[in-house]
């Protein structure tokens, strides 16, 4: 098909299949009403294709974003043959992203999460060089929950949310085909035990999100040792050494290669023999673990991510929870990401150890 606005290339390589459901095709649809209506967003695609055309060459991935004050969701129901696209304010400003939600009747959804400057025409080839992306499982997510809420659940501060790290130099669609064929072959990687767990249950929400593209090995290794410290940290990190250079330097440390500067391949085949040396350790990575044991190391990845609570904004909702204040009242007072944010603070859930710290 032919887009005013689509790259479609790029769609085909980042975005999931929609099972012969016409959603490019509606997304067109979506943009070229976002691009030529008489609201607040009128000639907001031709901008940021134009912003796509003007940068390309001269920064890369990430830094070629442009906040916005809209995100876009579009949720498949594959057994009805549905295919629902609607435009939502952006709660946290941030560059606009493609939600699409897949709902299953078995009460499981996934969720992919891709910027949509992405998918652009202007970008450029989006599935050159090497990708970053982290995966979540969210257990105990409301059975057919509002595309509005599950737009704003990736990251929910929950004990029962679970996250994996990774990089790819291929595509980040095919590497997950690839986890899920591992996950089926019985492999006991932490990541792979969880999402093979999961499937079990009801009421789970898998995100994919796809977070970085086009950057060259050395920076996507520097992504991965960052994010792996400071989104799949403490026991519900799902990742089974440190990320990046750390990540290979622990390998060669542990003498299961013979040198630092391996391959992502060889990596994953290192980590399975790591396993098979160390069966027990399937628990949390230890080198995290280690870290998120020490307060000033949790306080600091607490306060460095814009969508936690920090410690002041805790105690605020307990002290307008003891004032019998409601959760719409306080979530809106403390700035809260959503309303199950403060939920989960006033129930004891989350956030756990400032709850110790205040008692004590």
């Amino acid at each position: 098909m032919k887009s005013k606005y689509l790259d479609i290339k790029n769609c085909h390589a980042l975005l999931p299949s929609g099972h012969g459901l016409p959603v490019i095709q509606r997304l067109d649809n979506c943009l070229r009403q976002i691009n030529d209506g008489s609201g607040p967003y009128h000639g907001l695609i031709g901008k940021l294709v134009a912003h796509n055309r003007n940068t390309l060459g001269k920064a890369r991935g990430t830094q070629r974003l442009v906040k916005t004050a809209i995100d876009i969701a579009q949720a498949l129901n594959v057994a009805q043959q549905t295919v629902q696209t609607q435009v939502a304010e952006c709660p946290w400003n941030g560059p606009a992203c493609l939600h699409t939600v897949f709902e299953h009747e078995n009460g499981i959804t996934w969720k992919t999460f891709v910027p949509l400057q992405f998918l652009l025409k202007g970008w450029g080839d989006a599935n050159s060089g090497y990708q970053c992306y982290v995966h979540s499982i969210s257990h105990n997510s409301p059975q057919r929950g509002s595309v509005d809420r599950l737009m704003t659940r990736l990251v929910t501060d929950s004990e029962d949310d679970f996250y994996y790290v990774g990089i790819t130099g291929r595509n980040w669609l095919q590497r997950l085909s690839e986890h899920m064929r591992e996950l089926r072959r019985g492999s006991r990687r932490r990541f792979y035990e969880a999402w093979r767990e999961s499937l079990n249950l009801t009421d789970v929400l898998f995100v994919s999100a796809l977070k970085n593209v086009n950057l060259s090995y050395e920076e996507a290794m520097n992504w991965e040792e960052h994010n792996v410290d400071t989104v799949a940290y403490g026991p519900n990190g799902l990742n089974m050494i440190p990320g990046g250079f750390r990540g290979a330097k622990f390998l060669h440390e542990h003498r299961i290669t013979n040198r630092v500067d391996i391959t992502l391949e060889e990596r994953d085949k290192a980590i399975e023999e790591y396993i098979r040396q160390n069966p027990r350790k399937g628990a949390p990575n230890p080198y995290i673990s280690a870290l998120w044991e020490d307060d000033d190391y949790y306080e600091r990845v607490m306060e460095a991510n814009p969508k936690r609570l920090s410690r002041n904004q805790v105690v605020q909702i307990l002290k307008l929870a003891e004032k019998e204040w409601s959760v719409a009242q306080i979530s809106k007072e403390v700035g809260a990401l959503n309303e199950l944010q403060v939920k989960n603070v006033i129930s004891g859930k989350t956030y756990t150890r400032y709850l110790k710290e205040k008692a004590e």
